[in-house]
């Protein structure tokens, strides 16, 4: 499979976040069944060297809180009922860099992410990638973000993160997880591709 969210428009996708909405989400998301996202991708995402060279930067980092889930790109659709209004939900977390793996994010400050996905605007589902999931709070995770042409960082397709087991920096540089990682950025497959710089760089 390859990745369908490169430079451009994943640029494009965020700049339209002017017409979009918000909204808490107070329902359980473990309890609801999750919708998949289809696409075609211009690098493997199943190969981690791939991965690491295609993103902008690679980060260990604690999610804080889950801050709310933003609705983008609106379109209707005709359903059994009638119109009705869709839009891509995307997560919006609080974050710790813990750690760089590729580029240099500010380490012990607190920012914003978005993740590609979340809890639908009628609350029935939950939309994600294929091999994705949403981060979790209070957990570590290595992070693949993409720069936006505003300064902010997205999180965006299959395998983009991982949750760690470890619950401190020192296991975390001593796991499995950690070195893969670090050896994929050793061998990193780099994609030509419009790229942009992260307004929390160190």
């Amino acid at each position: 499979m390859k990745r369908i969210l490169t430079g451009i428009i994943l640029a494009v996708t965020l700049v339209l976040g002017a017409c979009s909405s918000s909204t808490g989400s107070p329902v359980d998301k473990s309890q609801l069944p999750i919708t998949n996202l289809a696409g075609s991708f211009s690098i493997d995402v199943e190969n981690i060297n791939e991965i690491v060279g295609d993103a902008d930067y690679i980060f260990v980092a604690k999610i804080n809180s889950e801050m709310e889930t933003i609705y983008k790109n609106p379109v209707s659709i005709e359903t059994e009922s009638g119109s009705k209004e869709v839009s891509d939900p995307y997560t919006k977390y609080s974050i710790t860099v813990i750690d760089n793996i590729k580029g240099k994010l500010k380490k012990d400050t607190e920012f914003e992410i978005l993740k590609k996905g979340g809890i639908t605007q009628d609350q029935k589902s939950v939309v994600l990638y294929e091999r994705d999931q949403l981060l979790e709070v209070g957990k570590y995770h290595i992070i693949a973000g993409y720069a936006q042409p505003d300064g902010s960082l997205l999180v965006s397709g299959p395998n983009s993160s991982i949750i760690l087991s470890a619950t401190s920096k020192e296991e975390i540089v001593s796991s499995s997880e950690y070195k893969k990682y670090k050896k994929a950025f050793e061998n990193e497959v780099k994609t030509e591709r419009k790229r942009f710089k992260s307004s929390q760089e160190e």
